[in-house]
This record gives structure tokens, sequence and C-alpha cells, in this order.
């Protein structure tokens, strides 16, 4: 049986409270569900900080790609 929407949203929020106070807690819990499901599925599974970290890197080289076109035309014109 599913949980009800009440229940849903306290461990929602009991989660988000659990990520803000103690993030190394937070990080071996999120390891150790990528490895549960690594061993269950057999494929890599990126955490999600792994995630964020990848669009940030690419969200930086995105930035940096358009300043230097913005220079290049500037420079050019």
């Amino acid at each position: 049986m599913g949980m009800s929407a009440a229940e849903q949203r306290i461990l929602t929020e009991i989660e988000q409270t659990l990520r803000t106070q103690d993030h190394d807690f937070a990080n071996r819990i999120d390891e150790m569900n990528a490895a549960h499901a690594r061993a269950s599925t057999g494929r890599q599974v990126r955490p999600d900080r792994t995630r964020k970290t990848v669009l940030l890197v690419l969200a930086a080289v995105a930035a940096v790609m358009l300043a230097a076109i913005v220079l290049l035309v500037v420079l050019n014109a």
C-alpha cells in the first residue's frame, strides 16, 4: 500500500531537513542508494550531486564560450 499525500509530504520535509543539517550523512545515504541501484540493475547510477556538478560545469563552459564569442564580435567590429 502506498503512502498518503500527507505521509509523503512529511517524509519529504524530513529529507530536506536532513540534507540541510547533515550534508555528510545525506551524501553517504545517496552513495548507498546508488550502490544498491547499481547492484539491482547492473548499471551505473549517478548520485544527485554528480548530476548537479556536471550541469554546473556545462553551464560554466557555455558561459565562457558565449563570452569568447561576444569578445570576438566586439574585436572584429
